[in-house]
């Protein structure tokens, strides 16, 4: 060994177990070599670099994030991040959706938990900490996932590859509301950059590979179908409805040619010539690849609808559909309640928002007949619905944009953090408003390039009266979705891994809790038509934990579901049709809003009690928003911690 090579690191985890060692001998099998007569090299020094447990934990939590990252070229295109991170030339990628990426997805969790418990969490505290507990939650929860061979696979949490919109705890890969034939156009055309020739020549080579991605799903469905695991046949033609609406349009005239050509006009280097080729290869490649794969992926579904059935419920599927749903409703923040149990919370909710709605409405003339009915009466006045017109559409728009900036005004008194990205309020791009939810927030990525957009179904404007629209507002936006996800990924020192992670009963339990938060800040101040809509929206989340057990629990009817839900709500029949139908396709999820709620609101009491005039409501939702998606137990800790430093 010469002076003149490189130094061997050693790199040394203090307090965790390393399976495997590195080391230097002389050459004789292990036994120690005679000393030369005369020394004509010295072996270079051993440099030894001891980490600590949080250093360890960080060091592993990138190298998982950056494998995730090589697989995931979707997620990593949502995030912003660069090809160090992700790979090179990841833009022009797509992933992997068949049997081999549902065996790596679980293979490589199994080592990423395997890794992990290897770290010594008594030597860890702080952030670090909640990264561990935060990582042990996702990976174990990943890893009972990966138990049930049909749907693809999770890597962690809601992270993974075939997850896309984060639907990880989905049993279906492909239902009306979730599939790459939805969130991969979504995701192209929000998401992708088109800032150089570069990020074009990806977008066309991403365009390409749909062909082969749409027949790896259509490999994974059939495989669930042979198991006798699909969607309902509802969900089924719901998806076959919704590939149509994607497909109508002439190749040229489609949404993913012309965002590209709209986008490709703000890059100088590019001729008019060269747009106007690239925009005709696009509708090319649309017109022989994308049309023709879901052409394919409709076939197959379609080829499902009478297997399917119309039953709507997990138990349809037997024991093991029953173990499924339990499972979620763990996932999405149930902490080992059971489908009774989270009925029956329900039900107790829906009775003490109904008399507290009773109320209100009596209070506006409002006297006579069901509270459901009360409440479609207000929906119906001719004041409470913009025109079904351009200008109508654009007039709520409008409202809504003043609706963020009144919250902007009083955010400073209540949060000690707020954020710096831009948010945008869009109309749901009319191909894919018929599978839509009302409403939806797309976050802004990591690098800051794009800012967060609100998005609103303005398919039909009597889905939005105006005394609902505020409330919408401050889930989806401010301070609902907007400062929850906008602050997690501003937080210096945020590992990567923790921004890759969703936890429906964190966001959306953030997000219910700030609707009722926009109240104590005083935006509902002599306006009580609009807060009966923040009162309905929460009676719809209460009325969710009934009709999400009732069909996977208690083996309701899809029409028993629907029936229940438009007498609990007051909500139009054509509204609810489309969200029962959505809780078919995603067990368990539509109960993390109501759950997550009441754990912050918990917390936050708890918080109040015990810390009496100590108590800061700015430092509360500091601790509750800077910690990041978490899961609620995890959450609940890290407030415990908080409230006993505090009084320390």
């Amino acid at each position: 060994m010469s002076q003149s090579q490189p130094l061997f690191r050693r790199v040394i985890y203090c307090g965790a177990m390393i399976a495997g060692a590195v080391a230097v001998a002389a050459c004789g099998g292990g036994e120690e070599a005679p000393a030369p007569e005369t020394p004509t090299a010295v072996a270079a020094p051993v440099e030894e670099t001891v980490l600590s447990p949080a250093e360890a934990l960080q060091e592993m939590a990138a190298r998982h994030a950056q494998e995730t990252l090589a697989v995931s070229p979707e997620l990593a295109t949502s995030l912003g991040v660069s090809e160090d991170l992700a790979g090179e030339g990841y833009l022009a990628r797509l992933g992997d959706y068949g049997f081999a990426a549902g065996q790596r997805a679980r293979e490589m969790n199994e080592r990423f938990l395997q890794e992990l418990r290897s770290i010594d969490k008594s030597g860890l505290s702080g952030d670090a900490l909640v990264t561990y507990e935060i990582l042990y939650d996702a990976y174990r929860t990943a890893a009972r996932r990966n138990q049930f061979g049909f749907g693809g696979a999770a890597e962690f949490g809601s992270a993974s590859p075939n997850s896309g919109a984060g639907w990880a705890a989905t049993p279906f890969m492909v239902t009306q509301l979730t599939g790459p034939h939805l969130y991969l156009p979504r995701m192209m055309q929000t998401q992708h950059p088109i800032k150089t020739r570069g990020d074009v020549e990806a977008y066309l080579a991403r365009l390409e590979a749909m062909g082969r991605v749409f027949d790896e799903v259509i490999e994974t469905i059939g495989a669930d179908a042979a198991l006798g695991v699909t969607p309902p046949g509802f969900s089924l033609t719901g998806a076959v409805n919704a590939i149509r609406g994607l497909t109508a349009p002439a190749p040229a005239d489609h949404p993913l040619v012309t965002t590209l050509a709209t986008k490709m006009e703000a890059i100088e280097d590019l001729t008019a010539d060269e747009r106007g080729q690239f925009a005709t290869t696009a509708a090319e490649r649309v017109e022989a690849v994308v049309y023709p794969a879901y052409a394919r992926l409709a076939a197959a579904l379609e080829g499902l609808v009478e297997q399917a059935g119309s039953d709507a419920g997990l138990w349809r599927l037997g024991e093991e559909g029953e173990a499924y749903y339990q499972f979620t409703l763990d996932a999405y923040g149930g902490g080992g309640m059971t489908g009774d149990e989270i009925h029956a919370l329900g039900l107790a909710e829906v009775a003490r928002i109904t008399a507290e709605m009773d109320g209100l409405l009596k209070s506006i003339g409002l006297g006579k007949g069901s509270v459901a009915a009360r409440m479609q009466q207000l929906a119906a006045r001719e004041d409470n619905v913009y025109p079904d017109t351009d200008e109508g559409r654009a007039d709520l728009l409008a409202l809504l944009r003043e609706q963020v900036a009144e919250i902007d005004v009083l955010a400073p008194d209540w949060f000690g953090a707020l954020p710096k990205a831009a948010l945008e309020v869009r109309r749901i791009p009319v191909y894919e408003q018929d599978s839509s939810a009302g409403g939806y927030y797309s976050s802004a990525p990591l690098d800051g390039s794009r800012p967060g957009i609100y998005w609103i179904n303005l398919k039909s404007m009597a889905d939005n009266p105006i005394h609902s629209l505020r409330t919408l507002t401050h889930h989806e936006a401010v301070p609902g979705h907007h400062f929850q996800i906008s602050l997690a990924q501003e937080k210096e020192g945020m590992p990567l891994i923790r921004n890759m992670l969703s936890y429906s009963e964190y966001a959306e339990g953030w997000a219910l809790y700030a609707e009722k938060l926009a109240k104590e800040m005083g935006v509902y101040e002599g306006r009580p038509e609009e807060d009966l809509g923040r009162l309905q929206a929460e009676i719809f989340r209460a009325a969710r934990l009934v009709v999400d057990s009732g069909l996977h629990a208690k083996r309701w009817t899809r029409g028993q579901a629907i029936d229940y839900m438009v007498s609990a709500t007051g909500e139009s029949r054509a509204s609810v049709t489309r969200e029962i139908e959505r809780y078919a396709a995603v067990p368990g999820q539509a109960c993390a809003y109501k759950l997550g709620m009441l754990k912050m609101e918990g917390l936050r009491a708890k918080a109040e009690e015990e810390l009496g005039e100590a108590f800061d409501i700015k430092a509360f939702h500091d601790e509750v928003l800077l910690t990041g998606a978490a899961p609620l137990g995890v959450l609940e800790a890290k407030i415990d911690r908080w409230i006993a430093a505090t009084k320390g």
